[in-house]
């Protein structure tokens, strides 16, 4: 029974709590060191706060997740254009920053290195340099010849439609995808 009991507290303990939250009662800013930070009116106020698509790569524009310091669900913003102008811009403004994702139009170079992968490509942003862990772990294969490249970092590439791309650019990918 006591082991039970164990297994129902982790379980338990692993579920995510957040709540759906009113857009009217909230407000992000920014203080004099530039953190963002979030107050819900009159009840809670948090020092740090990132704001994260729930959805990002199917539904973007809706149902954003604020996250504290630790990475723990504040909760959910249902629908991010009934927030006040001024939080509605800092939380586009920190959207912006989490999903800069460069897509890649050319590959110059890739080169296997004891286990990691060594990238010089050309984007929309222009020439970019990266490493990233193991290639076939790297790489997401969204379907329709769309790819998303993540470095060591953290950081995404985009490859709208792999096939298009120029011969050299292709046999690099054609290894693994």
């Amino acid at each position: 029974m006591d082991d039970k009991r164990s297994r129902t507290t982790l379980i338990t303990e692993r579920e995510p709590h957040f709540e759906f939250l009113d857009p009217a009662t909230l407000r992000l800013f920014r203080d004099d060191s530039g953190r963002l930070r979030l107050t819900i009116r009159g009840d809670r106020s948090y020092l740090e706060v990132k704001v994260v698509r729930a959805f990002p790569l199917f539904d973007p524009d809706h149902c954003l997740g604020l996250l504290d310091g630790n990475d723990r669900v504040i909760g959910i913003v249902l629908d991010p254009e009934k927030l006040d102008e001024g939080s509605k811009k800092l939380a586009d403004d920190s959207l912006r920053r989490h999903y800069f994702t460069p897509i890649i139009h050319r590959i110059r170079r890739m080169k296997q290195e004891f286990g990691a992968v060594y990238c010089d490509v050309d984007t929309d942003h222009g020439k970019r340099h990266f490493v990233c862990k193991g290639l076939r772990d790297a790489l997401e294969d969204l379907g329709d010849g769309e790819l998303i490249l993540s470095d060591v970092d953290g950081n995404r590439y985009r490859v709208v439609d792999w096939p298009a791309l120029d011969a050299r650019s292709r046999r690099f990918l054609e290894r693994v995808v």
